[in-house]
């Protein structure tokens, strides 16, 4: 039974770290859409570059938003 357990919890630290990479690899995403669109390209033409729509392009920026106010100023990568 030990190895069961053992097996349990290595899938829910496997799950734990998944989602830490994802969350930074967003951040880091929104990151450099936020420095391209401070550099002049519009976010129009990173959403047709990108083939998503202009939500999903705020929800990047803003996942870097988010990812500083909640690492402390910490930048994503």
């Amino acid at each position: 039974m030990t190895e069961v357990l053992d097996a349990r919890a290595a899938y829910d630290q496997a799950r734990i770290d998944a989602r830490e990479l994802v969350d930074r690899a967003r951040a880091m995403l929104g990151k450099k859409i936020h420095d391209a669109r401070q550099t002049g390209t519009s976010q129009t033409a990173i959403l047709v570059a990108m083939g998503k729509s202009r939500e999903q392009i705020r929800a990047f920026e803003r996942a870097y938003s988010d990812w500083l106010r909640d690492h402390n100023g910490q930048e994503p990568a």
